[in-house]
């Protein structure tokens, strides 16, 4: 995003764009601004891992006051990609009480809306649905489901490595630089959950991956 941002702010700032377009180059400069913005919180969240306190950061909160933070950045991300963001998740989800970390819940699940919006925006079905459950093991299964070409089996567990994608064509061109899905992981450990990619049924096409984090009994 910083080559685009130098040479479109260089553009401008010469007068090399047209009154016309410079609404159009401005809008560019937003966009490219937030994906380097997302980039950097991830880095630093990524190092913040290895040598923070997790506890001092644990609040008693419910799925929905998590969700009221950050919705309409979800939305954002999706309606940027020309994506329908659909939420659905029953009344006992989200208003379970955890004592958890809200942060690290709100980038987690930004980043997998994140790559569902990068490597499904092709497909036809524009959705990306998050829902959830109820575990009998005292546990909040959050899932993001996307329908675009999926992961193959043999990538998974890559896919979760620092600065690795889960394939080498979506890797030419999807933006980023493989780290979202390493610290989602290392984020849902530091939460006492853990984050995995879900089998399918015969036939259906997409990502889910899912998020297990504990909640209060």
């Amino acid at each position: 995003p910083l080559t685009t941002f130098r040479m479109y702010a260089e553009m401008m700032a010469e007068k090399m764009v047209p009154a016309d377009r410079q609404q159009q180059y401005a809008q560019t400069l937003k966009v490219e601004a937030d994906r380097l913005w997302h980039l950097v919180e991830n880095v630093l969240q990524f190092a913040r891992l290895e040598r923070s306190n997790q506890k001092n950061r644990l609040e008693d909160v419910t799925l929905d006051e998590v969700l009221e933070r950050f919705h309409d950045r979800l939305e954002g991300r999706a309606k940027r990609a020309n994506m329908e963001l659909v939420v659905d998740l029953p009344d006992e989800v989200r208003k379970q009480e955890m004592r958890t970390d809200p942060g690290a819940i709100e980038q987690i699940l930004f980043n997998l809306v994140d790559n569902a919006c990068k490597y499904a925006r092709d497909t036809e079905d524009r959705r990306v649905v998050v829902s959830g459950s109820l575990l009998p093991t005292g546990q909040m299964r959050l899932s993001v489901r996307d329908f675009g070409p999926g992961v193959d089996k043999e990538d998974r567990n890559r896919m979760f490595e620092p600065f690795r994608k889960s394939d080498m064509v979506a890797a030419n061109t999807a933006q980023g630089v493989g780290l979202g899905l390493a610290l989602c992981r290392r984020m849902a450990k530091s939460l006492g959950g853990r984050l995995t990619v879900a089998d399918l049924a015969a036939g259906e096409s997409g990502a889910k991956l899912v998020l297990e984090i504990p909640v209060k009994s």
